[in-house]
This record gives structure tokens, sequence and C-alpha cells, in this order.
């Protein structure tokens, strides 16, 4: 019997020691769980924990990031250089009558490396070519329109065909200044050839320049009379325009044109400003070869359309 009961309570003692190394077991695998979720959840060292929402508040959803745009340097702002001369008395040299005259003396006249104008008389062997290769060579052409001078018809006294005469009715005077606009290509002005009879007539000038100012065109006063009206109506009309000062070459001698030469830096340096004719004579390209270049820094030449105001 005693040995019957001995066996019970050491059969009993081992249960109660599995059951508690069981429960040690269980005990120990939760608190290793436990442990295992929250690394799990843990930030890593770099992040920022993001706090839980509290009951009742709203959910935020955070903006989309747009996508950036490649940033493009701004382009660095170029300083404009000064216009070459600014501030120099400015001079316009306007040469008349081409049209007449070989193209070799034009393209010679128009190889000289600064603005200047040119005016061309129309219906001529010429007319055309000398506008062209003026155009081309980036000289101003304008139109040299023949009207009548006083001694008209006598010896040396002609203007050309189709001129404007002073017995001429208005609307024949109108018709001729457009038929001789049409001859030029690329004028981009007009100034008269001869015409005492004419600009001093301030009725047949307004003819005149209303055509040119219906085309937007400039107008030089020639002044080949010093009783000419022509600027004046010109500024009535509201049409830009300016007044030549000085003949370069009436006497086609260099010590001459020389001289006027020096009149006319003169006035521009007295005014500010110079407009100077010569003519397309062989003895007048020659000078004007040599009273260029030595002029540059003294005045800044400009041409006629660039005066007129």
């Amino acid at each position: 019997m005693a040995k019957g009961r001995g066996q019970r309570t050491s059969t009993l003692a081992l249960l109660g020691w599995a059951v508690l190394v069981l429960g040690l077991g269980l005990g120990t695998g939760l608190v290793l769980g436990q442990q295992g979720c929250g690394r799990r959840h843990t930030p890593a060292p770099h992040e920022e924990p993001k706090p839980e929402p509290k009951k009742g508040d709203r959910k935020v959803s955070e903006p989309k990031a747009k996508p950036t745009e490649p940033t493009r340097p701004a382009e660095p702002v170029k300083p404009q250089p000064p216009e070459l001369g600014q501030g120099l008395p400015r001079l316009a040299l306007v040469i008349d009558d081409l049209g007449y005259i070989q193209p070799e003396l034009v393209t010679r006249l128009c190889s000289l490396p600064v603005p200047l104008s040119v005016a061309v008389l129309p219906y001529l062997e010429y007319t055309r070519e000398s506008a062209e290769i003026a155009h081309r060579l980036g000289k101003e052409v304008m139109l040299h329109l023949p009207m009548e001078p006083l001694g008209y018809p006598g010896p040396g006294h002609d203007p050309g065909p189709n001129a404007i005469l002073y017995s001429l009715a208005e609307p024949e005077v109108r018709r001729r200044v457009r038929l001789a606009l049409d001859d030029i290509p690329h004028r981009s002005g007009v100034n008269n050839h001869m015409g005492s009879r004419i600009t001093p007539d301030r009725e047949r000038m307004k003819w005149v320049l209303q055509e040119l100012k219906a085309r937007k065109l400039f107008f030089v006063d020639s002044r080949t009379e010093k009783d000419s009206a022509a600027f004046d109506v010109a500024q009535e009309l509201g049409i830009p325009a300016v007044q030549r000062r000085v003949f370069l070459d009436d006497d086609k001698a260099f010590p001459e044109m020389e001289k006027q030469w020096e009149r006319a830096l003169k006035l521009a340096e007295k005014d500010g400003f110079v407009l100077i004719i010569g003519h397309i004579y062989p003895e007048t390209v020659a000078a004007l070869e040599k009273l260029v270049p030595r002029s540059k820094g003294q005045v800044r030449f400009v041409t006629a359309g660039q005066l007129a105001r």
C-alpha cells in the first residue's frame, strides 16, 4: 500500500513540473513575440515617427508633390553697344543726277564706307540699274523729281522728260509725280531736280507733296531757289522734310570742294546737323574719297531720311 501511494505522489509531482515548464515556455513566447512586433514598427533612425491620429481627429491627406521642372538659368542681358559717333553732329550727304552716268562710277560712289543718299533721275538709260546698285550697297535711294526751272525752255534749262511744268493742270502734275515714283525702285524719299519755277509756288508744291504723303515718303528741298516754299508746305502737310544747306561742287576743283566741305562741317557743329548736296561727277567722287575718311570723328554720317523731320 505504501508503495502505491508513493508512486502516485511521484507521478503527480512530475505532472506539476511539466505544467510549470509548459506555462513558462508559453509566457516566454508571448513576451518575445510582442518585442518582435515592436521592432517591426520602430522607425529608422533618420525618420521621424508619425503621430497616431487621436480619436475624433480628421485624417488629412497630404498634397501630392508636383513634378519639378528643371530650372533654366536666366540668360544674361547683353548691353547694346552705343551707336558709332553718337553725340557728334550729323551730316547727310546726297548725290544727285544718277541715271545718266555709267554704273562703274555709281558703284565707286556707293562703296564709300558711310551712310549716304543718292537721288536718281527717272526715264534714263541707267536709272533702274543705278537704283539697284545703291540699294545693294546699302545706300538710301531717292527720286530726283524733274521740275521746271526759271529760264525754261532756254539752253541749259531743260529738266528732262515728263517734268513738272508750271503750265500743267493739277491732274497732269499728279500723274507725272506718280509716273516718276514708279520708275525708281527702292526709293524712300524725293528731292527736286531744278524746279526754281515750281518750288516757290505753294499750290503746285501742295499737289506734288500730297502724292508723296500718300506713299509715306520724305522730301528734301534742294533749295535751287532762295524763295522756295517747298519745305514749309511739306511741314504744313505733316511730311518729314529737310533742307539743303551746302552745294558741294558748283566748282569741281578740289580746293573749292574742300572749302564747301569745311563749311558744311562748321554748320553741322553749330546747328547739330547739316545736309550737303553734290553730283555724280568723277571729280566729286574722287574728292569724297579723300574728304569722307578725314571727317570721321568730327561728324556722324547719316542718310537724308534720318534728318527729315
